[in-house]
């Protein structure tokens, strides 16, 4: 196994300055954004790479735990642990996610690396959320003008993942 490559959490991300860790990372894997020679991972990105063994993560001098890095994200956003685990649903299925906020979801999804647009917006929902039809209105509206499926994805009290297709229907 490969040696886990040291990130440095720096506010709501993580940073590595290493060559390997976006020849690795964001070349080979499409995680996170590189700017200015650094690669920059969300907290999401860096729990799910953390768990499987392949990043270290430290505060300064001090190496994080995966449950420290988790609660990190929980105190950030407290809808943390759902969307990391459908986060980690998608990309063990072989797909790659990104932010998707700008269309106001959580998550766009690629099939095939990003040489393509993206096809879906992911909106992660827990099962008892409580919504109005204006909500998912205004999302499918959204996700139809820049040509990607809506899907919600919802999570149970067990933590199991359904996803959901919402779309317009014409007659």
């Amino acid at each position: 196994m490969k040696e886990p490559i040291v990130f440095q959490l720096s506010g709501d991300r993580v940073f590595s300055e290493r060559e390997k860790a976006i020849n690795q990372f964001y070349n080979k894997r499409y995680f996170g954004e590189v700017v200015n020679g650094k690669l920059f991972l969300s907290l999401i990105e860096a729990a799910y790479l953390m768990e499987k063994g392949k990043i270290r993560v430290f505060d300064g001098d001090r190496e994080l735990s995966f449950r420290e890095l988790v609660e990190l994200g929980r105190k950030r956003d407290d809808q943390f642990d759902i969307k990391l685990l459908v986060y980690t649903d998608l990309r063990d299925r072989g797909y790659t996610v990104k932010s998707a906020l700008k269309f106001g979801s959580h998550f766009r999804v690629y099939r095939r690396g990003m040489d393509e647009h993206s096809q879906w917006l992911i909106w992660v929902v827990p099962e008892n959320l409580r919504f109005s039809p204006n909500d998912i209105t205004a999302r499918v509206r959204v996700a139809h003008g820049v040509r990607k499926n809506m899907v919600m994805a919802v999570v149970d009290e067990d933590n199991d993942v359904v996803y959901y297709k919402i779309e317009w229907v014409k007659f």
